[in-house]
């Protein structure tokens, strides 16, 4: 069931979008994660590297 109010939305379900919404889950908060496309569908070509540091 979809809770009718998010503690968080995080716009953008690429690896930064992910990691910040796996990270706040982790912490206790309810997190709504809005993806146009797959997740992670453009991770290679468009990260900032600060999560994953860029390992392929």
């Amino acid at each position: 069931m979809l809770a009718s109010h998010y503690d968080l939305a995080v716009i953008g379900g690429g690896v930064n979008g992910a990691g910040i919404a796996r990270d706040a889950a982790g912490r206790g908060l309810s997190v709504l994660l809005v993806e146009q496309h797959d997740l992670a569908a453009h991770t290679s070509s468009a990260s900032s590297k600060m999560i994953h540091g860029g390992l392929r």
